[in-house]
């Protein structure tokens, strides 16, 4: 299976997963946790099948890699733009010159091999925007070992390691785990969450 055909099968899933009502509301719980820490307009980057981005405020828009579900979301009547982290290195230069208040990265950092780097740009690039706030959201352990293409397990040990607590600009003000805070429900629940957000230093 050529690249093209890869893209084309995950968008099928993708989308066909999203459908699904029992899915649907599993994962309208977990975007209440996302929803409530974001206000105005919004960047989704990697909205993958468009349910967060669907639900953010006004003026939100979305990034993804997979060219099918940027046209798929597009026909849809969202905003959502194609991108390439690879080519793009984190820049989002190809954002519209208006302003967002925050940005929003769920489950893509670990696809990094070395995810500090990546947030390290990506970081930069939201300064320089004066984005207000920065939310990620990491699988626990089960959750990463259930996806072959995982390549960096961040956690909070992680994050002190790499002295990312404080990075361009930007300063961690919450960590935590979704739905049970406790990091090692995580080794056993495949939908455990760990959440951090960051917020520009005045």
């Amino acid at each position: 299976m050529d690249n093209q055909d890869y893209d084309r099968t995950y968008a099928a899933q993708q989308l066909c997963r999203s459908r699904q009502p029992l899915r649907q509301l599993l994962k309208y719980f977990y975007l209440n946790n996302i929803l409530r820490n974001v206000r105005g307009p919004t960047i989704d980057f990697g909205c993958g099948a468009g349910q967060l981005l669907s639900r953010l405020p006004a003026g939100s828009i979305g990034l993804e890699v997979n060219p099918y579900l940027v046209e798929e979301l597009q026909k849809q009547g969202l905003n959502v733009l194609l991108c390439d982290p690879d080519v793009d290195q984190f820049t989002l230069r190809q954002l519209p010159d208006q302003p967002y208040k925050a940005l929003v990265m769920a489950h893509v950092l670990e696809h990094f091999t070395d995810a500090s780097i990546a947030l390290h740009r990506l970081l930069q690039a939201c300064r320089l925007r004066k984005i207000e706030r920065v939310v990620l959201v990491l699988p626990g352990i089960k959750g990463f070992n259930f996806d072959s293409t995982h390549k960096t397990l961040v956690n909070r040990g992680y994050i002190e390691d790499k002295k990312l607590l404080r990075c361009e600009g930007y300063v961690v003000s919450k960590m935590y785990y979704f739905p049970i805070d406790t990091e090692r429900v995580g080794n056993y629940f495949t939908f455990h969450e760990f959440n951090i957000v960051y917020d520009l230093m005045k």
